[in-house]
């Protein structure tokens, strides 16, 4: 190749990254709305299904058998999580990053602190997204926490 050959490569190619550079930008903008609706949604699956029935919970089992405290966001001061404890057994939480649900407990293993354990999307109780904060879905969750 001579040298205005390899002007030309490096014109297209310079040409292909913008190119490929503002479809990513496209793409993130997209999916930062959805990530924020699905962030709203999230916030609002805690206010409405999983804070008043961890309420209903503690009323039924008793302040000294079933406590929560919620995670807040700090800006909009909205509940984003929240980590449970049955009788005197070790926390569980429900966390959301980025429009992803975590559930993690924290369990046995001989050490002071414990091992955290993170609950797989795709096994028991199933807990992978916004949709899945149901009433149906946390009981399972606390019964799992009961039964270990």
């Amino acid at each position: 190749m001579d040298a205005e050959q390899l002007a030309e490569k490096f014109r297209q190619k310079l040409s292909a990254a913008v190119v490929e550079k503002e479809r990513q930008t496209t793409i993130a903008a997209e999916n930062k709305d959805k990530r924020t609706a699905d962030i709203e949604y999230c916030k609002q699956a805690m206010e409405r299904e999983v804070i008043p029935f961890l309420e209903e919970l503690k009323h039924h089992f008793g302040e000294d058998q079933f406590s929560f405290s919620p995670q807040i966001e700090r800006h909009d001061h909205r509940p984003v999580g929240v980590t449970f404890t049955v009788g005197n057994g070790a926390p569980t939480s429900i966390s959301t990053a980025f429009g992803n649900i975590v559930v993690t407990r924290i369990g046995g293993s001989g050490t002071k602190k414990g091992v955290p354990f993170v609950y797989a999307p795709d096994v028991e109780p199933y807990i992978s997204n916004s949709g899945d904060r149901t009433r149906d879905k946390i009981a399972k969750l606390v019964e799992m926490v009961i039964d270990d």
